[in-house]
């Protein structure tokens, strides 16, 4: 097996990576909102999740856009939370992940400090 080969085959095993980009699936219920993972470069998600579905994402096309559907994971925020606090310092994050990270970060502060209605 090639190199290439032998590193898509491993991070498709892996689970929920940082270098994944990550988006808010906002749900009527807020306790119930989702966090969505998917490979911006179409590499293979991790193995052995529920929560696959499509997203349609809009990607740079020369000098405009164009809408795709991309396969994602989406899990509970309160199962995302861990991932997203740590890409934040992640150098390899994702830079849409490192920014959710840094919110929850942010959010996690304020609920420490009693500063949430």
């Amino acid at each position: 097996m090639s190199d290439t080969v032998t590193a898509v085959a491993d991070r498709a095993t892996q689970p929920l990576s940082a270098r994944l980009a990550a988006v808010f699936l906002p749900d009527p219920l807020p306790r119930e909102g989702r966090m969505a993972f998917w490979d911006p470069e179409d590499g293979p998600l991790p193995d052995g999740a529920d929560g696959r579905t499509d997203l349609t994402v809009v990607r740079r096309h020369g000098a405009g856009v164009r809408r795709r559907t991309a396969p994602a994971l989406t899990v509970p925020l309160a199962e995302a939370l861990p991932l997203l606090v740590r890409a934040r310092r992640d150098p390899a994050a994702h830079p849409a992940t490192a920014c959710w990270g840094a919110a929850a970060l942010h959010a996690l502060r304020l609920t420490a400090r009693g500063r949430l209605l």
